[in-house]
């Protein structure tokens, strides 16, 4: 069975996704990086998102918020 992955969070800018990138791979969790390659081409037209697998979703909001990456607020729907 083919798991999902969902937006865990979202940057502005692609200066900001290396070190957060590094950090959740550093602890297990594997991401990938939505529109990443495209806002590095060309004029950030769209937010790169940070998608982690369903499964792993609380484990990487915790991670973001124990990193200093997410406020728990940024998770409040």
């Amino acid at each position: 069975m083919e798991e999902n992955f969902i937006t865990v969070k979202t940057f502005g800018f692609s200066q900001d996704v290396t070190i957060v990138q590094t950090y959740m791979e550093m602890r297990g969790i594997e991401v990938y990086m939505k529109n990443f390659t495209l806002n590095r081409l060309t004029y950030p037209i769209f937010d790169i998102e940070m998608q982690v697998k369903e499964s792993d979703y609380e484990i990487a909001k915790n991670a973001l918020i124990e990193g200093g990456f997410a406020e728990p607020e940024d998770f409040v729907l």
